[in-house]
């Protein structure tokens, strides 16, 4: 494949996901993409480090976002869209530098902006950005053992300046980049010594003091960070014997159902028989491999990433008490699909084989994204619209304050911040801003929302201390069905 015609098919990939994946145009956006987006227009520090009432997910997208909102005074909503996708390019050209055949290059182009619906969050929320700052600081990494970079002391130190922060910031993003931060400068560490010998002074490299840098400096800015952050939440917690079985069944079921088409996501379904193959193959290849120290290096370390990370999710006390949700596995995912890419690119295949398994990855692949666009046109939600133009009806009210279940209030919002002011209920747990619920309450018009919440619109509602009474008749709009509400004071 000629440079050209990779730039365009990438670019194209890219784009078509931009337009289908994005904030601006997914069509299963929610409330939790929502919050993100607020946070863009009310972006706020110290107190806006991490989402919205709680201590993890760190706000790098409403932080950069600021830059086109305030300075370009692009909406929240295409500013987030923008930085976050700018974010996943960024973190696929870092993976993409590893692969030697343009060819892989692309596959692995579908595989992060085309994941399968059971791994759609690649696109959406922290595990992309986390491993795209992964990858960054991989590339990073490999650049600064390079001869004519070291060679040259001062963009040397920039580089790997530049890797602490971005290992930092991963962290910030996902707690769970621990685990890949600890393993990669584990791995580090342990090809130093092999390459110098155990005898070598491991403590002249300068590496070593990075290591200690981000260490130091990115455990002192995690906990300032989470000092100024919502209710905090032990999400490090490890399980039971007991419910750790109980995930490991709840898992085990979900993955028989996929293979046994049980999951209403055909798709998927053909896909996960496909990788078992292509996995029984890469496994078979791993010997015959033309491993260089470079590949090696990245290859032990994203198939340990994908192991020891699985690992971890699956011992965690969090997983078991959110029913072991699909997005957990997003990085194995990742990490796992890079390696088999890593194999398939540095194995000796040759002619017709080449051919028939470059064939059948590119069929695997591209028949995991596109079930995804299935199962969003035809079994939920049903439609491809783009979810902010359905509640951007909501902005023909003019400025108004919203009160719905959690699923219905924060996306209500984020179409237009200025004008309309959305929260959850008083009586749900997500809650995530004071501020919005008194934004709600200081406008002149305030609708609820009945879907997911109530069987009918009572006449007298109190929400937040503040009594409501029933003003006007029910009506549809935003795919939602509402009711105006006047304060009673």
């Amino acid at each position: 494949m000629k440079k050209t015609g990779y730039i365009l098919i990438t670019g194209i990939i890219f784009l078509l996901s931009f337009r289908l994946y994005s904030a601006l145009f997914y069509p299963a956006l929610n409330s939790d993409n929502a919050v993100g987006i607020l946070m863009v227009h009310y972006f706020h520090l110290p107190h806006d480090w991490y989402a919205w009432g709680q201590d993890r997910m760190g706000s790098l997208i409403p932080l950069l976002a600021q830059i086109p909102h305030r300075l370009f005074h692009w909406s929240a909503l295409t500013s987030e869209s923008v930085i976050h996708y700018g974010i996943l390019l960024l973190g696929f050209l870092a993976f993409a530098s590893f692969l030697k055949s343009k060819f892989y290059r692309v596959v692995f182009a579908i595989v992060w902006f085309f994941p399968p619906m059971r791994l759609i969050d690649v696109t959406q929320f922290a595990f992309g950005i986390q491993y795209s700052l992964i990858a960054m600081a991989c590339y990073l990494l490999s650049r600064s053992d390079k001869a004519s970079v070291r060679g040259k002391p001062v963009v040397y130190h920039l580089i790997l300046l530049a890797t602490v922060l971005v290992l930092i910031s991963a962290v910030w993003v996902s707690d769970l980049a621990v685990v890949s931060v600890v393993l990669l400068l584990g791995i580090r560490l342990f090809f130093l010594v092999k390459e110098n010998g155990p005898q070598s002074p491991v403590l002249r490299n300068s590496g070593i003091y990075y290591a200690v840098a981000t260490i130091v400096a990115g455990g002192w800015f995690i906990l300032y960070a989470k000092a100024n952050a919502g209710a905090g939440h032990n999400y490090a917690a490890i399980d039971s014997l007991h419910t750790f079985g109980r995930a490991l069944g709840i898992f085990t079921k979900t993955v028989v159902d996929l293979f046994l088409f049980r999951a209403n996501e055909p798709f998927t379904s053909v896909y996960s028989w496909l990788v078992l193959l292509i996995l029984g193959f890469a496994v078979s290849r791993i010997r015959k491999m033309e491993w260089n120290d470079t590949i090696r290096k990245w290859g032990i370390f994203f198939l340990l990433d994908a192991v020891v990370v699985f690992a971890v999710i699956m011992l965690s006390r969090w997983t078991f008490l959110n029913n072991v949700p699909r997005r957990y596995f997003t990085c194995t995912y990742i990490s796992l699909s890079f390696v088999v890419l890593l194999v398939f690119d540095n194995g000796h295949l040759r002619g017709k084989q080449l051919k028939m398994w470059q064939a059948f990855i590119a069929l695997t692949v591209v028949i995991g994204g596109a079930g995804t666009i299935y199962n969003l046109k035809y079994i939920w939600p049903g439609t491809l619209t783009p979810k902010v133009k359905v509640v951007g009806e909501f902005k023909q009210l003019g400025k108004i304050g919203v009160i719905a279940e959690y699923w219905n209030s924060y996306i209500t919002s984020c179409v237009d911040p200025e004008m309309i002011k959305a929260t959850p209920h008083d009586t749900t747990w997500a809650v995530k801003s004071r501020e919005q619920v008194k934004e709600v309450f200081e406008q002149k018009n305030i609708y609820v929302i009945r879907d997911m919440w109530l069987k009918s619109f009572p006449d007298t509602l109190k929400e937040f201390g503040h009594t409501l009474l029933k003003d006007g008749e029910p009506f549809h709009i935003g795919d939602c069905d509402v009711c105006k509400y006047a304060k009673t004071e």
